[in-house]
């Protein structure tokens, strides 16, 4: 048990990293998903209209994700024991790696 606590020790300080990595790579798995919805959502509007949407989507609001989600990952995993967190970063990190190769595949 002393190594899973000396390993979680290990990476916990690089924790805000792990959780911006985690969020930033959802957000490039899902952005087509949710791009596509807005498109939809701005199909029958000007171009100056859905032009103007997208910047916002892209600039504040992927962004404000970012900011907003990356704190709450972080704060979470700050919560839990050695065990956990190292079975949570390494299942994180496992799930969006599947996700991201099932979206590649999905193309």
């Amino acid at each position: 048990m002393s190594l899973l606590v000396s390993l979680a020790n290990l990476i916990r300080p690089h924790t805000a990293d792990i959780a911006l990595a985690m969020v930033a790579t959802l957000l490039v798995v899902f952005g087509d998903h949710i791009n596509d919805a807005v498109r939809r959502l701005v199909k029958g509007q000007p171009i100056w209209a859905r032009v103007g949407v997208f910047i916002a989507l892209c600039t504040f609001g992927y962004g404000a994700l970012s900011v907003w989600l990356t704190p709450v990952l972080r704060s979470y995993l700050q919560t839990l024991s050695a065990g956990e967190y190292l079975a949570v970063v390494a299942g994180g990190f496992l799930l969006v790696g599947i996700l991201a190769e099932r979206h590649k595949k999905g193309r």
